[in-house]
């Protein structure tokens, strides 16, 4: 006679986090597959760590100064050359968490209890590229006729 005592999972709210021997898959790849909820994307992913990728880009912006200016250091051309590859090493990298996010926010976006809250996150995501282009668009001449490059 056999006294089987495991425990039994109920899911209750539909989770689909059941228990068992299955790890449970990562955060970045719910949010990129739209199944995780929409608070977690936004204010952990979209707020907190878009913080966390600028400042990343703001060092390697500084160290690339100031290792430009350690170069040079004569003149400021050096310093310039240097903050000028931190801008685009930095650029480099955040970029892809930038698509990461924005996709994840746009596909988690149903993932709410109010549905208000994922139509103003679309709205805010539609908002925030229409006015990325419009300062591309007015200020294009602006940010590539440097002199010297």
């Amino acid at each position: 006679m056999s006294n089987d005592q495991t425990p039994v999972y109920i899911d209750l709210y539909g989770t689909g986090r059941g228990g068992g021997d299955a790890p449970e898959e990562p955060m970045w790849k719910r949010a990129w597959e739209g199944r995780e909820r929409l608070w977690i994307v936004f204010w952990v992913c979209g707020v907190f760590g878009m913080g966390v990728v600028i400042a990343g880009w703001l060092a390697v912006v500084f160290i690339g100064l100031q290792i430009g200016l350690l170069a040079a250091p004569q003149d400021t051309q050096g310093g310039f050359a240097g903050a000028l590859t931190g801008i685009t090493l930095g650029t480099l990298a955040g970029v892809p968490y930038l698509v990461w996010m924005t996709v994840s926010l746009w596909r988690c976006a149903p993932n709410c209890e109010v549905k208000l809250w994922g139509r103003l996150t679309r709205g805010w995501l539609i908002a925030q590229y229409l006015g990325l282009a419009m300062v591309l668009w007015n200020y294009w001449d602006d940010i590539f006729s440097w002199p010297g490059i």
